[in-house]
């Protein structure tokens, strides 16, 4: 009888090889499983920040196109000859309310609200006791408080329309 050899791999070497094999499969999954991590709390920030930057820019573009702006019992109402927008601050949102309704997901705390350095709290029957030209509050981001102040100028234009006696 001959004898044949017949090349193979003997047990030590295949279990050494899977044992290679898992380590790195092991090192890629953790190594992968960290920068989707990563990457979810980086779009989620970037998602508030989107929010707090959104919600800036389009409260400021407001009271600039404003005519008049009024003390409301949850928020203000800002009044201009095209349309009418109403901002209400809920607990952990603010609602903006014109054609369509926007929501910002934002923590508010401390909103003031004033009319020439006197501060609006309570809402009176006469709108032109709402009037209002500073907003004031603070937002809570990731634990961080943020200010936001609002200011409106008015034109003499008007404040004349608001008290027409003021001429004489």
């Amino acid at each position: 009888m001959i004898k044949q050899k017949v090349q193979a791999f003997t047990i030590l070497e295949v279990t050494i090889t899977m044992l290679i094999s898992a380590l790195l499969i092991g090192i890629t999954y953790t190594s992968y499983s960290i920068i989707v991590k990563s990457y979810r709390s980086f779009t989620l920030k970037n998602e508030d920040m989107g929010v707090l930057i959104s919600l800036d820019h389009i409260l400021k573009r407001d009271f600039d196109q404003a005519d008049v702006i009024l003390k409301m019992p949850h928020g203000l109402t800002l009044k201009s000859e095209q349309k009418i927008i109403k901002y209400t601050f809920n607990q952990g949102f603010i609602t903006r309310e014109s054609v369509k309704t926007d929501t910002f997901k934002v923590e508010t705390q401390l909103v003031q609200t004033s009319f020439e350095s006197i501060t609006v709290n309570d809402i009176q029957d006469i709108d032109e006791q709402n009037r209002l030209d500073d907003l004031s509050f603070t937002l809570l981001y990731q634990n961080e408080k943020i200010p936001h102040h609002y200011h409106k100028s008015y034109s003499s234009v008007n404040l004349i329309k608001r008290n027409p006696n003021a001429i004489n």
